[in-house]
């Protein structure tokens, strides 16, 4: 039984202002392609399809085309498709139960699931659980304690209340409690089980253009899902094994400078239904994206008037300019040979004070606004006190991720 694992679309998604939809188009494209190329039985999403609860149409109408296409070009695959932690579940869900019957499948709830999508194929048999991502207070533990026959549930107040989970670790806790009692169930012992979910686990590695949460609390324990013989894992951008048999397909597309370098695939997963402990084979698909997302490291000069990085005109581009002094304006330089120039850093500029300081400059060529913070506070305080300033600092860190 062969599956085409990936995750992490982020559909709508812009990379310091600069639209991706044409980059996306052509990796939707590539996803297309690979089905096309191999008898896979089922495609995997493992949740981020959206990078906002609230899309764009534009990206809506890409993901809704991609749908149609697929469906039409392979009308018995089957389609698992999970919300992740930046899609809005009832949203995506939309119409799930009409999709299903047309072998698309969008589970929103927790609740839901606990009931797997069964595939068979020629003499093959496979369960595929869909577990969305798990938000605070989606999965309750309630505590059974003994009720009086003679008081009517609802008005019975001495009954403890059912426990609100919060955290990701107990969430998903709660989660592997309740499917064990299912893998327990006689239809479901003797076939191979995938878990589709959107999760944060231990020993995973994060990328800069993730939401990841802070706190061990958040991080999941993978042996939880031991008993799965695949997790198809999303969340985590970077492409990763956390054990035999799970993995983080990662995003197919870099969506961070920090991402630079670092390739892109999709995962083909074969999973033998037929021997005895359902052997896994996990390969690497990989991606060619419409645009490289790349990092440079030079001097002005070396970037204007050479030639060495000329062949990566076509590419989204970060440099950092190794001059000793600020160069004004750089940006709007550099793009009439770099059209794709996104960000800029002087890295090792001279501050007044003598120290070298890493200035970011702005789209439009200016300073870092921290600079300019620095100053209106002095204008306004006589001096800038450091815990405004780094305030400051993290509020446009933050503001500049999210862009």
């Amino acid at each position: 039984m062969k599956l085409l694992h990936t995750a992490d679309l982020h559909l709508g998604k812009s990379l310091h202002e600069s639209s991706l939809l044409d980059d996306q188009k052509i990796m939707l494209g590539q996803i297309h392609d690979e089905l096309g190329r191999d008898n896979y039985a089922a495609l995997v999403i493992s949740g981020d399809i959206y990078d906002r609860t609230v899309p764009p149409a534009e990206a809506v109408e890409l993901f809704s085309g991609f749908l149609v296409r697929i469906h039409q070009d392979f009308p018995d695959l089957e389609i698992c498709i999970i919300p992740g932690n930046h899609d809005s579940a009832q949203r995506l869900s939309f119409a799930d139960r009409i999709l299903g019957t047309q072998h698309i499948h969008i589970i929103s709830s927790p609740e839901q699931s606990l009931v797997p999508v069964i595939i068979v194929k020629n003499e093959e048999k496979l369960a595929i659980f869909l577990l969305p991502f798990l938000s605070a207070g989606t999965l309750k533990v309630s505590e059974k304690s003994p009720k009086s026959p003679s008081v009517s549930p609802e008005f019975d107040f001495s009954a403890p209340a059912p426990s609100i989970l919060i955290s990701q670790s107990d969430l998903a806790a709660e989660a592997s409690r309740r499917f064990s009692s299912v893998l327990a169930t006689p239809e479901l012992l003797g076939i191979p089980s995938v878990l589709v979910a959107h999760l944060f686990t231990q020993r995973g590695i994060s990328s800069d253009s993730e939401r990841i949460f802070l706190g061990m609390a958040e991080q999941v324990n993978p042996d939880l899902f031991s008993r799965f013989s695949y997790v198809a894992l999303g969340h985590l951008h970077r492409t990763q094994k956390i054990s035999d048999r799970m993995y983080y397909a990662g995003s197919p597309l870099a969506y961070a400078f920090d991402e630079a370098g670092i390739s892109k695939q999709f995962l083909k997963v074969e999973i033998d239904c037929l021997s005895p402990g359902f052997p896994v084979a996990v390969t690497h698909v990989p991606v060619e994206p419409f645009r490289k997302v790349t990092r440079l490291s030079a001097s002005f000069a070396d970037f204007y008037t050479g030639t060495t990085w000329d062949e990566h005109a076509a590419d989204y581009l970060e440099f950092t300019l190794t001059d000793t002094e600020l160069i004004a304006n750089p940006m709007n330089l550099l793009r009439s040979k770099f059209p794709y120039l996104l960000s800029l850093k002087q890295g090792i500029a001279q501050t007044d004070e003598g120290q070298t300081d890493d200035k970011t400059v702005s789209p439009g060529g200016l300073i870092n606004p921290l600079d300019d913070f620095r100053r209106f506070e002095e204008m306004l305080h006589g001096n800038a006190e450091e815990d405004r300033v780094e305030l400051f600092r993290e509020l446009l860190k933050e503001c500049t991720d999210e862009a």
